[in-house]
Formats: C-alpha cells, sequence, structure tokens
C-alpha cells in the first residue's frame, strides 16, 4: 500500500508547480553553464554570434559571395530567427572590439592542421574575457543568456507535447520534461551561442500543436493558426526542420483518416501552410532570388570539406552519435556514465518491445494517444535520416544535431522505460533515472569543463614533487623552478610527458621558447618538442609576476632499446639563447623484450654472481675485407647492481703470428659500456635480458680461427668479473671464448 501512495501520479494541480521547479533548475545550470564555458569554446559559437554581431551593427542580412565564403560569415547560410531575435539585444553593445580580441589557438589541430597540441581550447583566452564583462563579450554572454530562455520554451514544449501524450499520466509528461531539461549536453548548447536550441523549442512546440490537431474535434480553431504560425518560425530555425513539413502532412492525413472530410483536408492545408509560407517562406524565396536555390546549399557547404563516408563509415560513427546526444566533449565524463546510458538504452529497447507487442494486439487504453506517439515516433525518425542523410553529405556526426527532436526522444524514453519496469517501479525507476541526470547535469561544469579549461597554474612551489625542484635555473625574468617527467618508465610506443614548472620573476619576453631535448646517457637524442611554454593554453605574454605555470611537453617513445634519459631544456627569446638547464636523470626506456628464439648461440656463463651471458650472435656472412665485425651479445641481470661495469670484446686467432700487435694489445677489439652506454648495468633490473651490440673494427680479413674473448670488468681499476661456465668451473682469466668460425 505505501509504495502505491509514493508512486501514484502527480495532481494537475501539483504539475504546475513541478514544472516550475523543473524549468528552474534548467535556468540556473544554463546560467551556471555559460559563465563555465570559455567563450567560443561551443561549436561554431564564433561563427554564430559573427552573424549576430553582423546583423546588429549593419541592420540587415549579409548576401554571400558564390564564389568565396566570408570566414566570418560561415553561419550566415543558416535561417535567420535565432539571430534575428538575438541581433536587438547586441546592437545596443559596444561590440567594436570583435573580433580583434579574438586570439586562436594557432597550436590546436582544428586551426592549424598537422599541429600537435592535445590542448582542449581552439582559443587563448585573456583578461579581457573577465567578469565585469565589456564589449563583444558582454554582447556574448547576452546572447547565451537568449539561448538559455529558448532552452527553458524547449522543456516546457517537451512536457506540452508529452501531455498530449499520455492526458492521464501527468507523472510521465513531467518525466520527459526533466529528461531534457537534464540532458547534459542539451544544456551545454543552451548556454551558448547557437542556433540548434532555437530549433529544439520551436519544433518542440510544432509537436505539440500537431498531436493537438489530431485530438481536437474543432477544425478550424486557434490550434490550427497556431500551428501555421509555428511551422512558419519552424522553417527559419534550421534546414533540418524542413521535415516538420512532412510531420504536419502527416498529422492532416490522420485528421483525414478519422473524420474522412476531405474538404476539413484542404482547408486546414490552405490555413497552416498558407500560414507557415507567410511567415517562413520569405527567406527560401530570398535564396532563390540571390543563389538560384531555395536552400542556398551550395553556399553552405563551400568552406566544407568534403565527405567520403560510405554505409560502413555511418555505421561505425552512429556510437559517436550517441555518446554526443549526451555528452558536449569527448572523454568529458568516465566510461561507467556511458555504461549506465547503454543499460537504460537495452531497458528502453526493451520497454518498447513490449508497448509494440501491446498496441498490436488489444492497444494501450485511452491513457496513450496512438496518434500522438506515431507522430512522436515519425518526427524522431525523420530527423535521424536526416542527420544521416547530412554525414553523407558533411563530415558530421553530433548527436546534438538530433536535439530539433529532443522533445519526441524524452518521451518515448520515458514511455519505454514506463512500459519495461512493473508498474509499482515505475515511479521509483523514473524518479532514480531523472535524479540521477540532475546529478550529472550538475557535476558537468564544476567537475568536468571547468578543469578542462583551467589555467595551468599552480598556487606554489608545494604542488611540485619536491624532489624535481631546481635552484640555479634562472633565464632573464622567468625562472625554471622544478621539472618532472611521467612515467618514470616507458616502453616503445608509449608517449612521454616532461612537465616543467616555470616562475615569472616579472613580464617574461613575450616571444619566449623551449627546446625541450630527450637524451640517452649514450648521448642519443629520442625525443624534442621547441615550442612556446603553455603557449597553447597560457603564453608568456599574459603571465603576472608571481605566476607558477605548468607547461607539458609530450613525446612518443619509438626506441626498441633500453636506456636511461635524462632531459635538457635550452630558453631562448625567439633566437636569442637564454640559457640551459640539465635536470639529472629522470627516464627509463625498457625497450622491445628478448625471446629465445632470438638467440642464435645460446650458452650460459655466470660473472660475478651479477650477470649471465646467455648467448651471443653475429651476421649472417663474414664482414668483406676491411669492414668491422659486428657481435651481439646477450646479457640477462641476476640481481641489482650499484656498479656499471664495461664490456671487452678482443679479437684473437689461433695462429700466433696474427694474436696480437707488438704491444700485446689483441688484433682487434670492440669494448665498451653495454648498449653503447645507454644503459649502465646499475640500471638494470633482474631477470632482464638485454640485446648488446658492439662493434669489433679489422683493418683487412677476418683472420683464419678467430674467435672472440668477452667479459665485464670495473672501470675504476679494470679489474675483471670472475666468470664460471654454468657448471662452475672458473674461466681462465675471466674471459670467454666465442667461436667465430660459423659460416
Amino acid at each position: 500500500m505505501t509504495h502505491r501512495i509514493a508512486d501514484r501520479e502527480p495532481r494537475i494541480a501539483d504539475c504546475d508547480w513541478v514544472l516550475v521547479t523543473i524549468v528552474a533548475l534548467f535556468c540556473l545550470l544554463g546560467v551556471i553553464h555559460s559563465v563555465v564555458v570559455p567563450i567560443f569554446e561551443a561549436p561554431d559559437e564564433i561563427w554564430h554570434f559573427s552573424f549576430v554581431q553582423v546583423l546588429a551593427t549593419q541592420r540587415h542580412l549579409p548576401v554571400q559571395s558564390i564564389e568565396s565564403k566570408d570566414p566570418w560569415l560561415r553561419e550566415a547560410g543558416q535561417p535567420p530567427l535565432y539571430y534575428l531575435v538575438a541581433a536587438p539585444f547586441v546592437a545596443p553593445l559596444d561590440t567594436s572590439n570583435f573580433p580583434d580580441f579574438v586570439r586562436f589557438n594557432v597550436a590546436h589541430p582544428a586551426v592549424t592542421p598537422g599541429a600537435r597540441s592535445e590542448a582542449p581550447n581552439i582559443f587563448i583566452h585573456t583578461p579581457s574575457e573577465a567578469f565585469p564583462y565589456r564589449g563583444a563579450v558582454l554582447a556574448v554572454h547576452v546572447v547565451r543568456l537568449l539561448s538559455v530562455l529558448w532552452g527553458a520554451g524547449t522543456v516546457v514544449g517537451t512536457y506540452l507535447a508529452a501531455c498530449e501524450v499520455v492526458p492521464a499520466r501527468p507523472g510521465l509528461a513531467l518525466a520527459a520534461a526533466s529528461l531534457t531539461a537534464f540532458n547534459p549536453h542539451f544544456i551545454f548548447i543552451s548556454s551558448v551561442v547557437n542556433n540548434d536550441v532555437c530549433a529544439a523549442c520551436v519544433c518542440a512546440f510544432v509537436l505539440w500543436l500537431t498531436i493537438r490537431l489530431t485530438r481536437e474535434t474543432k477544425p478550424f480553431g486557434a490550434n490550427l493558426v497556431s500551428l501555421g504560425v509555428a511551422l512558419g518560425l519552424g522553417l527559419l530555425t534550421k534546414m533540418s526542420a524542413l521535415a516538420l513539413l512532412a510531420l504536419v502532412v502527416l498529422a492532416l492525413g490522420l485528421v483525414w483518416w478519422r473524420d474522412r472530410a476531405i474538404g476539413v483536408l484542404l482547408g486546414q492545408g490552405f490555413v497552416a501552410f498558407g500560414l507557415a509560407g507567410l511567415v517562413g517562406g520569405w527567406w527560401y524565396v530570398r535564396n532563390w532570388s540571390l543563389y538560384d536555390d531555395p536552400l542556398a546549399w551550395g553556399v553552405w557547404i563551400m568552406d566544407l570539406p568534403p565527405s567520403r563516408f560510405g554505409l560502413v563509415d555511418i555505421v561505425r560513427q552512429l556510437g559517436h552519435v550517441a555518446t554526443s546526444y549526451w555528452s558536449p566533449y569527448d572523454g568529458l565524463f568516465p566510461s561507467p556514465v556511458f555504461w549506465g546510458l547503454g543499460l537504460l538504452a537495452l531497458l528502453v529497447i526493451a520497454g518498447w518491445g513490449r508497448l509494440v507487442v501491446q498496441l498490436a494486439r488489444r492497444g494501450v487504453g485511452p491513457k496513450v494517444s496512438r496518434e500522438g506517439l506515431l507522430l512522436a515516433g515519425t518526427w524522431f525518425v525523420l530527423l535521424f535520416g536526416g542527420l544521416v542523410k547530412y554525414m553523407v553529405t558533411t563530415p558530421s556526426d553530433e548527436g546534438r544535431l538530433l536535439f530539433p527532436g529532443i522533445a519526441a526522444f524524452s518521451l518515448l524514453l520515458v514511455l519505454g522505460l514506463a512500459t519495461a519496469v512493473s508498474k509499482r517501479w515505475t515511479g521509483v525507476t523514473i524518479r532514480a533515472v531523472g535524479a540521477g541526470f540532475l546529478a550529472l547535469s550538475i557535476a558537468s561544469p564544476l567537475c568536468a569543463i571547468r578543469p578542462r579549461y583551467a589555467l595551468p597554474l599552480v598556487t606554489s612551489t608545494a604542488g611540485i614533487p619536491q624532489d624535481k625542484l631546481l635552484d640555479d635555473a634562472v633565464f632573464d625574468r622567468v625562472r625554471l623552478v622544478g621539472f618532472d617527467v611521467a612515467p618514470d618508465e616507458a616502453k616503445p610506443g608509449e608517449t612521454v610527458s616532461v612537465t616543467l614548472y616555470w616562475k615569472a620573476q616579472a613580464e617574461p619576453p613575450a616571444d619566449l621558447r623551449a627546446v625541450v631535448q630527450l637524451w640517452t646517457f649514450g648521448g642519443r637524442l629520442v625525443g624534442q618538442r621547441d615550442a612556446t611554454p603553455a603557449g597553447d593554453v597560457y603564453p608568456p605574454d599574459l603571465w603576472r609576476a608571481g605566476d607558477i605555470v605548468r607547461d607539458v611537453y609530450r613525446m612518443q617513445m619509438d626506441e626498441n632499446r633500453p636506456a636511461i634519459c635524462y632531459v635538457t631544456v635550452l630558453v631562448l627569446a625567439g633566437e636569442r639563447k637564454l640559457g640551459q638547464a640539465s635536470p639529472p636523470a629522470a627516464l627509463k626506456l625498457t625497450g622491445a623484450p628478448v625471446s629465445p628464439e632470438e638467440i642464435a648461440y645460446p650458452l650460459t656463463y655466470i660473472l660475478g654472481e651479477r650477470i649471465e651471458l646467455v648467448g651471443y650472435d653475429l651476421p649472417g656472412s663474414p664482414p668483406l675485407s676491411g669492414e668491422p665485425l659486428t657481435v651481439t651479445l646477450y646479457w640477462r641481470a641476476l640481481v641489482e647492481m650499484d656498479e656499471d661495469y664495461v664490456v671487452f670484446v678482443h679479437l684473437l686467432s689461433e695462429n700466433e703470428s696474427e694474436n696480437a700487435n707488438e704491444d700485446g694489445t689483441p688484433y682487434a677489439q670492440g669494448d665498451g659500456p653495454p648498449l653503447d652506454n645507454d644503459y649502465p648495468t646499475s640500471y638494470w633490473s633482474p631477470g632482464e635480458v638485454l640485446a648488446d651490440t658492439h662493434i669489433v673494427p679489422l683493418e683487412g680479413d677476418l683472420p683464419q680461427d678467430a674467435h672472440l674473448l668477452v667479459g665485464l670488468y670495473r672501470l675504476a681499476d679494470g679489474t675483471r668479473l670472475p666468470a664460471y661456465t654454468g657448471d662452475g668451473e672458473h674461466v681462465a682469466d675471466d674471459a670467454i671464448k666465442l667461436n667465430t668460425n660459423v659460416w
């Protein structure tokens, strides 16, 4: 009994207050987003605002060239309702600093093709954007607030449309409104300058009015007039809204099917489409007159790259359409969020399977409008088909392009969810889902979006690993106070991040540069980045005295050999060298593992109970006269070591006359630290098998019956490590004999 009282449908009088609460929460979240999201970091926001600014200052619609498109008017081919509504609010404001204050992040791949920056910001954000807002920045925030109102209208439109479909279950209508209101991406797009939210609002009301049309008995009432006006406004929002024409045709067809009155059908069609033509038709007539194309499609796609999407590519992209319907940025939410959304989708699909069976067998009674379900489902399918067509034409797979159908989708989702669970758990389930979306929407701006665009500032040196602090790295008006390398051990193909911490002593040189290089101990350069410190987020000309700036350089390790690396930082102002810093060893490259199959001549010798020689390898053919002999030794570390040993490789011959030179040295030798000193033995890890190549130079032919003597010795005093066979027999002179007579 208790659960029935808790889950009962709210009374109609209560719904108004619940709806007001939902709308108020949406507006609050929208305002928070509008402040948190840096200006122009939303899809095409700068181009949408540019269109508004042109209308506000020039007071007429721009005419585009059919040969070349003005880059600042990329969105000027869009139907103009959103921009015409916003322009009067911008006109009284001084926007003369636009676009001069705009600063693109030239390190971003979207701005400079081939650039390597991974920073999310397409723009460099300067103090001119800070509160209190002024000039064009103020205008952007004003238009953003108007977008929030468009979004609030969409929430109301969703509720009204849902009430027509489930008139006896206002709780489901409120649930549909909440799913629209607390969709994180919809809140985001409703808080920025973008016409998607305008289209979503008008389309939601057109859907509501078409459903009402099928339920009314009065054929020529105010609803029909409102539908015609709303349809005309819809045609002025986005090209995707042209599909509303088919939706209205379907609604008129359903009315005719019910009444079978052809005169009423023609009259209603004349009123609805006539009013729509009067309200919105002028835009398409204008396009036809200017561009010989009512859609101006050629002008619209002029600056878009051609799409090569085929059917298989489209199917692959649908996953991104689904995730981006809820998330404004890729990677913004952790994977469990999308797992939860996936489970919700499966539950809804199951519910719709059950609902279809009910509709086919016995109907669902007076609680659900079949015509309303058909119209809502058809509208979303029409939009989805239009998106697929758009994806074939242009490289776009954004879920926000389905927002003109968000009212229908939220309704269908709620109905599927309500049908999937038993009546006992319907209320609890829907409240839990709504609460989850609300929590996600609250966390999104503060816990995900704000950190995404945070400046790379550290409050104090306490935020730097204490063993990574530097004391004497001062360059002009900046100081390198610390560094870090992560991870401290990397495999081939992995990315290594070198993080530098700069402190501005005063205003630094605007052309400050840092050349960050990664060297092996043997002197090989394995990674380099030359860039402006933090230039893709917070360049030096914005630094203030006392700022401690985190500056990250990422390098992919393509090395297959193990090595110990250290970092050098060359600091310049333009081409003028300010100095160089060399922090200590910081990175271990593990190299590709050695498999037993790689060892051509396996053997077993133990040296000093520390290292095992497990085999060697020689080239496939003997060296030509004067060419060096290359030998690869395979070592296995048995224990951790605190000394660095040197490898001796001596070439001798059984013929004593060829065995040594007059001073007693071997015929030839290739001594040296293992792995060319890239990986000293004091860094070896127990169990590691290492391929160590040595070059033995030859002045003539390789002597007959030649052999190699190899081993290890201490660099300090030349003492050799005692060498033993695998059976424990001591090797003479601690020099292991290797046969070279293998060809």
